[in-house]
C-alpha cells in the first residue's frame, strides 16, 4: 500500500472519509467489509485514520485547497486493495437501496480520475516504522 495520491485505491481511500460520516447517518455501514476509518478536522487539513478492524495501518493528514498530504503513519496492510474494493462495492449496493447512488458515485468517480499535483511530506516517524516492518518481515 502507498499513501499517495497517484495511487487509485489511496484516493477512493480518501474518498470514503469524506463520504463516511454521511453513510452512517444513512444507515449504510462502511465498516462492513473490514475498513475502519476515522477522521478529525485539524483546521485546513484533515486527519484520516485507516486500517483493518481497529488497528490503524496508515495516518495521513491532508489537505485539499493545498493538495498537500502529510504521511504520519502507513505500515504494511496486506489485502489493501481489496479491502478497499469490497468496501466500495458494498456502499454502492447499499447506496443503490437507498436511493443515493448518484451521491456515491460520483464522490467515486472523482477518486478515479487522473489526479492533479500534490505535494507529499512524510514524516521521520512514518519512515522509521516502515523501514521496521520491511526489515522485521525479511528476519521471519
Amino acid at each position: 500500500m502507498r499513501a499517495d495520491t497517484d495511487d487509485v485505491a489511496f484516493r477512493l481511500l480518501l474518498s470514503l472519509g469524506e463520504l463516511w460520516d454521511g453513510l452512517e447517518r444513512a444507515d449504510i455501514d462502511p465498516t462492513a467489509r473490514g475498513l475502519h476509518l476515522t477522521q478529525e478536522f485539524l483546521g485546513g487539513y484533515t486527519r484520516y485514520s485507516a486500517g483493518p478492524g481497529s488497528h490503524r495501518r496508515l495516518v495521513v493528514e491532508w489537505n485539499e485547497s493545498s493538495r498537500h498530504l502529510r504521511v504520519l503513519r502507513c505500515l504494511d496492510w496486506p489485502g489493501f486493495e481489496a479491502t478497499i474494493s469490497a468496501t466500495v462495492a458494498a456502499v454502492r449496493v447499499e447506496a443503490r437501496a437507498k436511493g443515493l447512488i448518484d451521491v456515491v458515485d460520483r464522490a467515486f468517480l472523482k477518486a478515479c480520475q487522473e489526479p492533479l499535483p500534490a505535494r507529499r511530506t512524510v514524516l521521520p516517524l512514518a519512515m522509521a516504522e516502515a523501514t521496521a516492518s520491511v526489515v522485521g518481515a525479511q528476519h521471519v
